[in-house]
């Protein structure tokens, strides 16, 4: 069985720098190699047009000890997307640009970008 999974590109908040940053997240916890690199984090919208109520929600974040790099955020960030898309092919993950490209005529949403989908082969 096939697993799907969306790579996003999101804005994150470091409040440590006072800064914004372009963090890779994952539609979902993966299963596989992948497992033990992501975090399961709250991501705060930095639109403040937004209501209170839908500031806030739940996404999963990759880590940038996958590549053994340390990062502001110590998230992997869209700079490191090169060395994200070699981890997933060398881990029995395959990129399906199919999908990606019917999931960006559908997808939109002004707190993430999509990048690729992708599925771990069982």
């Amino acid at each position: 069985m096939d697993i799907l999974y969306i790579l996003y590109s999101e804005i994150y908040y470091e409040p440590l720098y006072k800064t914004y940053v372009n963090i890779l997240t994952l539609n979902k916890e993966p299963h596989g190699e992948l497992k033990k690199y992501t975090k399961h984090i709250r991501l705060i919208s930095p639109s403040t047009k937004e209501e209170v109520i839908n500031s806030a929600y739940c996404t999963y974040a990759l880590s940038s000890n996958l590549i053994n790099s340390i990062t502001l955020t110590n998230f992997m960030t869209l700079e490191q997307l090169d060395e994200f898309t070699e981890f997933i092919i060398n881990n029995n993950y395959i990129i399906n640009n199919t999908l990606t490209q019917h999931y960006k005529e559908f997808f939109y949403n002004t707190r993430k970008k999509l990048i690729y989908v992708f599925m771990l082969k069982e």
